[in-house]
């Protein structure tokens, strides 16, 4: 795994291109990475719940079960050195203390990995049935990531409910807004529950590209590719005097700016 942090913010407009991994090799990678994930999953689920009474203990927003969370995403990505990472526009990060909504587009299963390297605290959303598998679910719930089953009235309010509880406390939220995947990786169109929130909780939103999460596991298949992920943080964008609409408008621009296919 390579993990690039470019100096300039100027992103180069090419398409990333994977290579197929196929026949014997192939089937050696998958072989090792579904033999990988699944160990280092259950290592660092079993760490974050060993950890869980000693960070209620010390810190309510439990950021120490965080960092164990980030701890997993990049050692999955080190385990694979299939992968290419790319990071540009970390200057526009708020500061740890500055709490604000992160949204970004949705290529994969992923894309998760690939925002965790922006070394920064946040709570995330996330389908509850991700909560159900076993030491994964597990983690998740303890660290504090927000549950919501689609189609249900309660839950969403619930989860609003959450998030505006994480924000109040300084902690940032991180939502995939189009909801679901994309299946040609273009920009679907975006809810506005993310964008309410920024707005109710007064606080910025900070948009995210990711560009080539889809190649990483190609649809249809269980073999890695050799893929490059670009990852590109852009300019807050404050919700304060500033319509939903208008906000939603600009974050989807400011995405479709680093992507490839629009």
């Amino acid at each position: 795994m390579n993990t690039t942090t470019p100096m300039q913010q100027e992103i180069p407009k090419m398409e990333i291109k994977p290579s197929k991994t196929s026949g014997v090799w192939g089937y050696i990678i998958a072989t090792y990475v579904w033999t990988v994930v699944p160990l280092l999953t259950i290592f660092f689920a079993s760490l974050t719940l060993l950890l869980t009474p000693i960070a209620l203990a010390t810190d309510n927003r439990r950021n120490l079960l965080h960092k164990v969370a980030t701890w997993w995403a990049k050692s999955i990505i080190q385990c694979n050195p299939w992968w290419t990472f790319e990071i540009f526009g970390k200057e526009n990060l708020p500061d740890e203390n500055t709490p604000v909504v992160y949204v970004a587009n949705h290529q994969s299963q992923a894309d998760i990995l690939a925002v965790f390297l922006i070394n920064r605290q946040f709570r995330w959303l996330a389908k509850d049935s991700l909560f159900k598998i076993p030491f994964f679910g597990w983690a998740m719930r303890a660290v504090g990531y927000v549950p919501v089953k689609r189609g249900d009235k309660r839950s969403h309010i619930r989860c609003f409910r959450r998030a505006r509880e994480h924000l109040e406390q300084g902690t940032s939220m991180l939502f995939f807004p189009e909801g679901t995947r994309s299946s040609d990786g273009k920009l679907q169109t975006f809810k506005n529950g993310a964008f309410r929130l920024a707005a109710d909780a007064k606080v910025g939103v900070v948009p995210i590209t990711l560009e080539g999460a889809s190649h990483l596991l190609p649809k249809g298949s269980m073999i890695p590719a050799v893929a490059t992920v670009r990852i590109t943080v852009h300019p807050v964008i404050p919700s304060a005097d500033t319509s939903e609409s208008q906000v939603i408008s600009r974050a989807k621009e400011a995405i479709a700016a680093a992507l490839i296919h629009k």
